[in-house]
C-alpha cells in the first residue's frame, strides 16, 4: 500500500485518485478479507487475505502491476 501511495503522490501529486471498497466474508472467528482499489473510478486491482490490511497490500500489488511499476 505504501507503495501505491508513494507512486501516486510522486506522479499525480496526490492520492485522493485511490479510493477502496473492502468487505469481510466468513465467520468473525476466521474472516476473509476483500478489498477492491479503484483510480478514478475504475478497478485496477483486487487483493483477499486474513486481515483487512492483508488484502488491501494484495490489492495494492495489483494495481501496481497493472501500472507497470516494480515494487
Amino acid at each position: 500500500r505504501q507503495a501505491l501511495n508513494n507512486y501516486l503522490q510522486e506522479v499525480c501529486k496526490n492520492t485522493r485518485r485511490l479510493t477502496w471498497e473492502i468487505s469481510q466474508e466468513g465467520p468473525n472467528h476466521r474472516p476473509t478479507w476483500l478489498a477492491i482499489a479503484y483510480l478514478d473510478g475504475v478497478e485496477w486491482g483486487r487483493g483477499q487475505g486474513p486481515s483487512r490490511g492483508a488484502a488491501m497490500e494484495a490489492a495494492a500489488g495489483c494495481v501496481l502491476n497493472a501500472l507497470g511499476v516494480g515494487r
